[in-house]
């Protein structure tokens, strides 16, 4: 997932959503921890980023526990859950490379 936690630049900034720290104070988690799980909770592939040592060992912290249902169905409801990249900056080269074109860039799976 790109930029599973959120962003602050032009993205929506789920670590300080306020259901997103309400669940964390719950489960005595970090928000970084309870927006991993989630992902990971949902079949998605997670690769969170930091340059910070203690939050990339916290990020690690999210296996051997789950998030409770109504956690879980809470997070799903959060509102524009979407960042728009459009693809063709970040990922087409049109004179060299394997992708030139925005078509390129996806498999097609459903």
């Amino acid at each position: 997932a790109y930029s599973p936690l959120g962003s602050q630049e032009g993205g929506r900034d789920l670590i300080h959503d306020e259901t997103v720290d309400r669940i964390a104070k719950k489960l005595n988690k970090t928000p970084g921890q309870v927006l991993v799980k989630w992902a990971i909770q949902r079949g998605t592939s997670v690769i969170p980023k930091s340059n910070n040592p203690d939050r990339i060992k916290e990020n690690m912290k999210v296996f051997g526990w789950e998030l409770p249902q109504e956690d879980f169905q809470a997070l799903c409801n959060i509102p524009d859950q979407k960042r728009v990249l459009h693809g063709e900056q970040l990922f087409v080269n049109k004179n060299a490379g394997p992708l030139r074109s925005v078509a390129d860039v996806w498999d097609h799976e459903d």
